[in-house]
């Protein structure tokens, strides 16, 4: 053990500096107010507080419905297709939200391809008809729940994976119909699961950029981004990052506390696997209809219309500018996730030898950084860095400079990212019995020797799990990107994102298709995954 003790430190040095920034966004709440702040406070900040709430509420409730609904169907019952839908509702995760705002604004709004189909088709005027404003918060919300319910379909379906049929079967020995076990029996016993994925998905929505800034939506994350370039002022941008960051954690403090005494497990003796019931004529299609809408909706309609858009303009597009940005994003986005996965397995092997309630704490510390939005890690790192430029460089004279450089911005990656490859690497330490590490131990076997031939070979679909989807997530980053990137270094989203600016939106789906691309086969792998598991 002794000779891992810069493995304990590395943890703690870590740890000290991915929660820097963090501590500097938090601390803003405490200094004085500002004529910038006053003049917040009596316009805006009352709607982004409004907006924000009512955007938690609107994506709980129909990301719940939705991921619920399917999870339990395709949990429970056999139907046509049903094997397909497996994969299938898992695909919207495929297609970052604001790709997905961008194309159904395209399509629905008032000077959209589908509006202006149907108008010609029935020769009506837009006043003639009721017509629903996509490019509003409500349609901002359901968008973003149609991309989001998989947080809730996977672990909801997990969850039901793992119950015993045999609650079920003493649920039909009552004389409880299907319909009566489903919201007597199976919903709560589900809650958690539900729960935690609506918790998930709530604090993806709340955090969003791309669709908000599209739609027009005030929001904490745009108001940010306003105060930060509009007013100029980054210490009040901080301060509404602050409030920002005070939302998620009581989101966080609320999914904990909800999970306390609220676990319903059958004993392992009574356990056995669900047995799916066969669906035939009208609940056949119903279930069909249920799984299929949700997929067409939040998968095969965007990617169809942005792959059309995308033949249309990818050979006005693809040049060697295009060519020199999607280097630049496979090349930033496969150091990334190499260097995340290594930090990654620091603090997870650190708590697997030294056992101690220290070096778990400090891993959920860092875990944290995933619930933080991307513009709000991006202007705690600027601030972390101008006090360093401040005290530091000019201290000692050094003509450094570290914002607005690759540094901040894989810094930026390794804060919000870190809990996701650390999450893959602690399911997979779990299914090592740490008797292998005490028959190594026995066997006079190094720590070195033991990490090398025991731990990696049987860690090895963690590890590049873990790679696989953290270079899915640096790809589709969009805020924390367009903050701390270095000048004229573009990468995929951002690309897409200017071209939206620009009233470009047939443009932006080619770099769109090949964010898509690539996450399409990050969610077949994890897919995959869960049915070996």
């Amino acid at each position: 053990m002794k000779n891992f003790k810069p493995l304990n430190i590395s943890s703690v040095v870590l740890t000290l500096l991915i929660s820097v920034p963090a501590i500097i966004i938090l601390s803003h709440i405490f200094l004085g107010s500002s004529e910038n702040w006053e003049h917040l406070k009596q316009t805006v900040l009352g709607d982004y507080i409004f907006n924000s709430l009512y955007i938690m509420v609107g994506v709980a409730f129909l990301t719940s419905i939705i991921g619920f609904s399917t999870a339990y169907v395709t949990t429970v019952f056999s139907f046509s297709f049903s094997n397909f839908f497996h994969y299938a509702l898992i695909l919207p995760f495929a297609i970052p939200t604001y790709i997905v705002a961008y194309i159904y604004g395209g399509m629905f709004d008032i000077t959209g391809t589908v509006t202006t189909f149907i108008l010609n088709l029935f020769d009506k005027r837009l006043d003639e008809v009721i017509f629903f404003d996509i490019m509003s918060i409500e349609g901002a919300i359901i968008v973003m729940s149609l991309v989001l319910y998989p947080y809730v379909y996977l672990i909801s379906k997990t969850y039901l994976r793992a119950e015993s049929a045999s609650i079920i079967d003493a649920s039909k020995t009552l004389g409880l119909s299907q319909w009566q076990i489903f919201y007597k029996v199976i919903i709560p016993i589900s809650r958690p699961a539900i729960v935690a994925g609506v918790i998930l998905a709530v604090m993806e929505a709340v955090s969003d950029f791309g669709v908000m800034d599209y739609y027009g939506v005030a929001t904490f994350v745009t108001g940010i981004f306003r105060t930060w370039f509009g007013m100029g002022s980054i210490e009040d941008a901080a301060r509404l990052a602050s409030l920002l960051m005070l939302f998620i954690f009581v989101l966080i403090f609320l999914e904990k506390l909800q999970r306390i005494n609220k676990q319903y497990k059958s004993s392992g003796k009574d356990f056995k696997p669900i047995s799916k019931i066969k669906l035939k004529g009208g609940n056949n299609i119903l279930a069909f209809l249920l799984c299929f809408i949700p997929f067409f909706l939040g998968f095969l309609l965007p990617f169809t219309q942005m792959s059309y858009w995308f033949m249309l303009s990818y050979h006005e597009v693809i040049d060697d500018s295009f060519i020199q940005i999607l280097i630049q994003t496979l090349i930033i986005a496969t150091f990334s996730a190499f260097l995340i996965t290594a930090l990654a397995f620091i603090f997870v092997y650190n708590v697997r030898l030294s056992k101690n309630k220290t070096s778990d704490i400090l891993t959920q510390i860092v875990k944290l950084g995933y619930s933080i939005p991307g513009a709000v890690v991006a202007v705690g790192i600027l601030s972390f860095f101008a006090l360093i430029d401040r005290y530091i460089f000019n201290i000692l004279t050094l003509n450094i400079l570290i914002s607005g450089t690759i540094i901040a911005l894989i810094f930026g990656y390794s804060v919000r990212f870190l809990a996701i490859s650390i999450n893959n690497y602690e399911s997979g330490f779990s299914k090592i019995p740490s008797s292998y590490d005490d028959a190594c131990k026995t066997m006079n076997i190094t720590p070195i020797t033991t990490l090398r031939h025991v731990i990696l070979p049987l860690i090895k679909n963690s590890v590049l799990a873990s790679f696989i989807i953290v270079f899915i997530e640096v790809i589709k980053e969009l805020p924390l990107t367009l903050v701390l990137r270095p000048f004229n270094y573009d990468t995929l989203a951002i690309l897409s994102h200017e071209y939206v600016n620009q009233s470009q939106i047939v443009q932006s789906s080619v770099p769109a298709m090949f964010i898509v691309g690539l996450g399409i086969v990050s969610v077949l792998i994890l897919a995959r995954n869960m049915i070996k598991d």
